[in-house]
């Protein structure tokens, strides 16, 4: 257990595969143990941001602002859920803004109460500098969460555009 956290609960998130219970415990003792109650805010599209959660209980919605306002709800927020998921296993969020120092690319709400760690990109990244090994580790985990997620926009991008065709012939 680091920080009140049972490393059970951590072992199956994608940016720990591989890693021994010693580097996870070094990586895990970098953040700070965080709750969201239900509907909070855990990230929001738009804002700065250099951490990433890994969410370990609860569920969570992910959307995004659809950019046509005529898309807007009667509150006049115009977004998209993209998925909505339940931390059966451990969901990473918020490595694209850690990674690049760029904006936060959706926003993840709590459906239900969650429970997950925070971990400070600067702090990971002077692990991983330290313990190349580690890093290199961290890094590829980190790109393979980014490679799925890629190939996931993509087959979207291909439904989407077949569907248009579809709607326009």
């Amino acid at each position: 257990m680091v920080m009140g956290v049972p490393i059970e609960k951590l072992n199956k998130a994608m940016l720990f595969r591989g890693l021994t219970k010693e580097e996870m415990e070094k990586v895990i003792s970098l953040g700070k143990e965080l709750k969201w109650g239900e509907g909070e805010t855990i990230i929001t599209e738009g804002e700065m941001g250099e951490t990433i959660y890994i969410i370990y209980g609860g569920n969570v919605k992910v959307s995004k602002r659809l950019t046509l306002p005529q898309f807007s709800d009667e509150s006049g927020r115009s977004e998209k859920t993209l998925l909505q998921m339940e931390a059966i296993e451990p969901m990473v969020f918020g490595e694209v803004a850690m990674l690049t120092k760029a904006e936060r690319s959706a926003t993840v709400i709590a459906v239900k109460e969650c429970s997950g760690i925070e971990i400070s990109g600067r702090k990971l990244s002077k692990l991983c500098e330290e313990d190349n090994k580690l890093g290199f580790k961290i890094m590829g985990n980190l790109a393979e969460v980014l490679s799925d997620r890629l190939r996931k926009a993509n087959r979207d991008v291909v439904r989407l555009a077949t569907a248009l065709s579809v709607a326009l012939s």
